[in-house]
C-alpha cells in the first residue's frame, strides 16, 4: 500500500511531467512549421534552378492575399544569416544552406519527439501507479 506522501509526490510529478509534456508539443508544432517554410523555400530554389530568364511569382502580402511578381535575377538568393544581417550567394550555394538547416531542424525534432516519447511514458507510468493506489 502506497503512503499519502508518495502518492502526493507522484500527483505533483505527473503535474509537473504534463506541463513539460505540454512545452514539447508546442515546440514541435513551432519546428514542424519552420521545416514547412524551409521544404516550401527548398522548392521554390528548385523551381528557380529551372527557370530560363524572368520568373513571374506571386508574393504573399499577408491575409491571404498576394500580387503578381516577376523575379529577374534567378541565379543568386538573399539568404539570412541572423541577427537582421542578409546576404548574396548563388543559388545553389543559397539551396545547399537551406538544405542544411532543414537538417538541423529535422534533427532537433527528433531530439525533441524521443524527449517527449521519454516524459509520455513516464506520465503513463504515473497514472498506472495512482490508478492501482486508487483501487486498492
Amino acid at each position: 500500500m502506497a503512503s499519502r506522501e508518495q502518492v502526493a509526490r507522484a500527483v505533483a510529478e505527473l503535474q509537473i511531467v504534463e506541463q513539460i509534456i505540454n512545452e514539447f508539443q508546442l515546440r514541435l508544432a513551432t519546428l514542424d512549421a519552420a521545416l514547412r517554410e524551409y521544404e516550401n523555400a527548398i522548392s521554390f530554389i528548385e523551381e528557380m534552378k529551372k527557370a530560363e530568364g524572368n520568373m513571374e511569382v506571386l508574393i504573399p502580402i499577408g491575409g491571404g492575399n498576394f500580387v503578381h511578381g516577376v523575379i529577374t535575377s534567378t541565379d543568386k538568393i538573399e539568404v539570412s544569416v541572423g541577427a537582421d544581417v542578409i546576404i548574396t550567394k548563388s543559388l545553389d550555394e543559397g539551396h545547399q544552406i537551406m538544405l542544411k538547416r532543414k537538417d538541423n531542424l529535422m534533427r532537433m525534432r527528433e531530439a525533441y519527439l524521443q524527449r517527449l516519447q521519454e516524459h509520455l511514458n513516464r506520465a503513463a507510468e504515473l497514472r498506472r501507479f495512482l490508478e492501482s493506489v486508487r483501487t486498492e
